[in-house]
């Protein structure tokens, strides 16, 4: 199917999404609104919320907004509770912890206020499970450990099992097996309603245990066991993983490979990137033990894309721990060196924040303990002080009274002779600094002037090189049609010449005429569409001269040319943040990594002059500002690693006039 129709149905899947939605939405409020009763609305909202929390979680968050101002409103803490709670759930699942934490802590102390036992344990374990994925084990451990009392003394066997199954998972968190196992263990001998759903929990979370403890028949034993109750994608996910490393340790590489790859399949269709990356070096490691190494590469390839713009230090750790591998089993030791360098400083930065958190405990106690021995030495010197006063009284309180008094005067004195010298430096200094100022902003006008000079002369050659390229084809209307145009754009630039800036609209009308150009040159095969967003003033808002035209210059000459087919340029002009205009280049090119590879096969090393200029300029118009312009430059792939062009992304600081 030809690209322009897969673009096509892209485009009307997403907008039937987006209108299904609003439509659900509206549909919902429809019912909602009109309900003669506070009680029936607040139990109708909270039915709605509940119901999109999984397949469509930003209605879900709508209704939980709606819902908490209505419960406000009607004064009912029940469902301001359950609202509350709901909003907790939807930045869990966003891993949004700290705001996942406020609404759950909201919704705790609503429920305190109403004397709510059940949902004060219940959100209890909501508030553990965030302190234990934020590292905060203790906190977690204490919340856990409140619940299991409670639900012992009130035979509470539900809040029981479930508070068994999270504390036991904190220990496997926190590398304490024996007490997981231990845990678990009693878990299962817990009858409760919610059995059938905890019982494959824990089986699973056993498989974690044997595993850590070595004991891989009995992780498999309970694998087997977990896999025939489990339904949930996520917990067969990480099943499957467990079951890799099960068959990894029992050197069968081919049912360990099997089970990383439904791994992966399910960690793909809950769009999880850390389990997808952990997939990827799951198997890698096992195509390394089965000294295929295209395929290891392949694995470790993709992985690396995930993780190289990831915080998360851990999945680096362990791509590098298998890329080493990788390098070692083809004989590369240079580059295993290297990695293993890496991969140190990795661990030296962990370890250098366990150190400082351990510095700081130290000089904690040493503060207090200085404190505590300063309040020693100040009550023995007032007692001192009040046994000599008692001897001689008078000539103590006449001595002090003339001695503040000479000290007094000597700090004003003193204090009014520095303050002046100071002022005097200031503003010596503040006299220099503008004149310092003054000479750098003249120096960099200039410095972009001349550089805008090059740039235009670069634009120009560019062109002519087309128009002879016309001529000498014996193309002489298309020749004299591009002259034209091409007049009119030199026309449009020297306007612009002596401009620092100039308006969004003046932009737009040089782009238009640029890429009219360029579509001639490229015969028609060209397709390009400028977007501006409502908010923007275009007849106000101001940018600087020539800053887009290379991107698209750039776009055009290294991601479009060399592209067969058609050729598709979006640039969009759009103001979401307050005071920045964001502009857009995309392309759907063979991508910088094609480009790169096809200029070194042409023997072009060095870096074109405009890109090298923009970069340049940039520095320049920067330099020392507080709202800076930034770049960002994204290569485009599809789902099977394909190049799919190229987007650009400008930040640019408003400027009105």
């Amino acid at each position: 199917m030809p690209t322009r129709y897969l673009i096509f149905f892209f485009i009307v899947f997403v907008h039937t999404t987006v209108v299904s939605q609003q439509k659900k939405l509206d549909s919902v409020l429809e019912i909602i609104n009109p309900l003669p009763t506070s009680e029936e609305k607040l139990k109708a909202l909270f039915d709605a919320t509940t119901f999109y929390r999984d397949q469509y979680p930003e209605i879900n968050k709508y209704f939980a907004e709606y819902g908490i101002a209505e419960s406000k409103r009607k004064k009912s803490n029940t469902y301001k509770t359950f609202f509350n709670k709901e909003l907790g759930i939807y930045y869990r699942r966003k891993n949004n912890l700290d705001s996942a934490l406020y609404y759950y802590n909201r919704a705790k102390n609503i429920a305190i206020v109403a004397k709510d036992s059940f949902n004060i344990y219940g959100l209890k374990g909501s508030i553990a499970n965030v302190h234990k994925a934020q590292g905060n084990y203790k906190e977690a451990i204490q919340n856990f450990s409140e619940i299991i009392s409670y639900a012992q003394k009130n035979s509470d066997n539900k809040q029981l099992l479930i508070a068994h199954v999270n504390l036991a998972a904190l220990y496997i968190t926190m590398k304490e097996s024996s007490k997981a196992k231990s845990i678990l263990l009693k878990g299962l001998n817990i009858k409760s309603e919610v059995s059938n759903i905890a019982n494959p929990k824990i089986y699973n979370n056993l498989v974690v245990v044997y595993l850590d403890l070595k004991k891989t028949d009995s992780a498999l034993f309970y694998a087997i066991k977990a896999e025939k109750l489990i339904t949930s994608k996520r917990s067969l996910a990480n099943l499957n993983t467990n079951k890799g490393i099960i068959y990894k340790r029992q050197k069968k590489y081919s049912f360990a490979s099997e089970s990383y790859r439904t791994a992966l399949d399910y960690y793909k269709e809950l769009n999880s990137n850390t389990g997808i990356i952990k997939s990827y070096n799951n198997l890698a490691q096992i195509a390394i033990i089965q000294n295929n190494l295209a395929e290891a590469k392949e694995y470790l390839d993709k992985s690396y894309y995930l993780i190289k713009n990831s915080k998360d230090i851990s999945y680096k750790n362990y791509f590098y721990e298998s890329q080493i591998e990788y390098f070692i089993a083809k004989k590369e030791y240079k580059k295993a060196l290297e990695t293993t360098q890496i991969l140190n400083i990795l661990k030296d930065s962990i370890l250098g924040i366990e150190k400082q958190n351990a510095i700081s405990d130290i000089e904690i106690k040493y503060e207090t303990e200085k404190t505590k021995q300063e309040k020693i030495t100040a009550q023995n010197q007032a007692a001192i002080a009040q046994l000599e006063s008692s001897k001689n009284r008078n000539l103590f309180i006449g001595s002090s009274i003339i001695a503040a008094l000479v000290l007094i005067s000597s700090l004003f004195f003193f204090g009014r002779i520095k303050a002046q010298k100071k002022a005097e430096l200031i503003t010596v200094k503040l006299k220099e600094t503008q004149k310092r100022l003054a000479l750098e902003k003249q120096y960099r006008n200039s410095e972009l002037k001349a550089l805008k000079a090059q740039m235009n002369p670069h634009f120009i050659f560019n062109a002519l090189n087309s128009i002879q390229e016309y001529i000498i084809l014996n193309e002489k209307n298309l020749a004299s049609d591009y002259l034209g145009k091409f007049a009119d754009l030199i026309r449009k630039y020297l306007d612009h010449s002596d401009a620092g800036f100039i308006t969004v609209q003046e932009e737009i009308e040089s782009l238009q005429m640029y890429l009219d150009l360029e579509t001639l040159r490229f015969e028609d095969t060209l397709t390009y569409k400028i977007n501006i967003g409502k908010n923007i003033q275009t007849d106000i808002v101001k940018l600087p001269t020539m800053l887009i035209q290379p991107y698209v210059e750039n776009a055009l000459k290294h991601g479009l040319l060399h592209k067969d087919g058609e050729r598709i340029l979006h640039i969009s002009f759009t103001q979401s943040k307050k005071e920045i205009i964001s502009c857009a280049i995309q392309d759907n090119g063979i991508g910088r990594k094609a480009s790169a590879i096809m200029k070194e096969q042409q023997g072009v090393m060095h870096q074109s002059f405009a890109t090298q200029a923009n970069e340049n300029r940039l520095q320049l118009l920067n330099y020392k500002e507080n709202k800076k312009i930034g770049v960002e430059i994204i290569d485009l792939y599809d789902q099977l690693g394909n190049a799919q062009g190229t987007k650009v992304t400008l930040d640019i600081p408003l400027l009105k006039s």
